[in-house]
């Protein structure tokens, strides 16, 4: 499934966009190819470093020039593509083929986190992890979202692990950081959204581990500072790394975001979630708006082209599942789930928060389905998971009023 649908963005960017970036992210990765057998110190030294505006000095006209050297996370892109493609002998096919191979592990650990806690649900959590199209087509070939969903997976696998299960602590560390590092390079708003959700999974299991609810219960506002408190210092100091994604300019570019949608460019592929200022009593009014555009949009009857109507159809399921578990909790009901159980906790805080920061700050349907691709394998497992909560809690209540009448008869 997984190479299948790396071949299916194959011939989308192929046959329906005649181009776009996973094509470009090929070309140079060849050009970088070519450049390492004709200049090996050149060619490796752009492997290695990256490529920037002072390397375009490398390439003339018969080994072709780069395009993505001016920023690091599409330069990351291409420097990985550079070695795979001399495994799939610069062709892009047999190229797309491998990365889809490789990144499978990620996906692969990510869904054994899972069935280690839930083994009952092991055939209905198969398909959060393989089977949503939209997760199989956008993270499987030369993309960013590729290396970012594979590196989540590895993420969240060595965290469990490592402080959850606390086992193999310094080789989980390591990946930890490896995993860590592809996603700021590459996307590093899903670290901002990654951290708080695996802090507080890791103090929700420390909790789980103390005996009596008193003394549990009043240790929760302490535990529960010092996760706040932990994530902010992080990505504070993270500050210059995170660049446009830190914590003091993340609210100005989403509101900057919001403000470009009104231009005529985007020809109708836009929506608003309405005006909003970079202070937080303006984003809690759009954050209904924002969060059900992370998780559900495109609406089904917003889509004006073939992938948004995939898209619209794939939605429109994740709507009937929410709007089910809704009504089977009355909606109140909904939130005791967020402490059943330490990993539900983690899945749960990643995939709201990043649906609704990727709701808050994008503004365009196209780029909407591709950037919100790394939450909806956690969100389906969550709903999953809260469904048979809910049949087991039914299915209890059931054999207790069976109880209660086989006493009075």
């Amino acid at each position: 499934m997984k190479i299948l649908g790396a071949l299916s963005l194959c011939f989308v960017y192929t046959f329906y966009y005649n181009g776009g970036d996973t094509t470009q992210y090929f070309a140079d990765s060849i050009s970088v190819n070519k450049l390492l057998f004709q200049n090996p110190v050149g060619g490796w030294d752009v492997i290695i470093h990256g490529l920037t505006l002072d390397k375009l000095s490398y390439f003339d006209n018969e080994i072709g020039y780069p395009v993505y050297f001016r920023e690091a996370s599409t330069s990351f892109v291409v420097q990985v593509i550079s070695v795979v493609s001399i495994l799939g002998f610069r062709s892009f096919l047999p190229s797309t083929i491998i990365i889809a191979w490789i990144s499978f592990s990620g996906i692969w650990n990510l869904y054994r986190v899972f069935l280690i806690e839930f083994p009952k649900e092991s055939k209905d959590l198969t398909i959060a992890f393989f089977f949503i199209p939209s997760v199989l087509i956008w993270g499987s070939g030369i993309l960013k979202d590729t290396f970012t969903l594979s590196a989540v997976g590895y993420f969240t696998y060595s965290f469990y692990k490592g402080y959850i299960k606390f086992e193999n602590p310094i080789r989980n560390t390591i990946v930890i950081f490896i995993s860590a590092y592809v996603i700021i390079v590459v996307k590093s708003y899903i670290f901002i959204a990654l951290l708080p959700g695996a802090l507080l999974w890791f103090v929700s299991n420390i909790m789980g581990k103390i005996k009596g609810k008193l003394l549990r219960y009043s240790m929760a506002p302490l535990f529960l500072f010092f996760t706040i408190g932990g994530a902010l210092f992080i990505i504070n100091y993270m500050g210059d790394t995170l660049g446009k994604f830190s914590s003091d300019k993340l609210l100005d570019r989403a509101v900057i975001t919001q403000r470009d949608l009104k231009s005529d460019y985007y020809h109708g592929n836009s929506f608003d979630i309405g005006n909003f200022d970079s202070n937080f009593e303006s984003i809690l009014t759009v954050s209904p708006k924002a969060l059900l555009a992370g998780l559900f949009r495109p609406y089904i009857w917003e889509a004006n082209n073939i992938l948004m109507v995939a898209s619209g159809l794939e939605n429109l399921w994740f709507l009937y599942m929410s709007i089910l578990i809704l009504y089977k909790t009355k909606v109140v009901g909904f939130f005791k789930f967020f402490f059943k159980h330490h990993l539900l906790t983690f899945s749960l805080v990643f995939s709201l928060f990043f649906a609704f920061s990727v709701g808050l700050t994008t503004s365009n349907f196209g780029s909407l389905v591709r950037y919100k691709i790394p939450a909806e394998p956690f969100y389906i497992a969550s709903m999953i998971i809260i469904n048979s909560y809910l049949k087991e809690e039914k299915k209890s209540e059931l054999q207790l009023e069976s109880d209660e009448d086989l006493i009075a008869a």
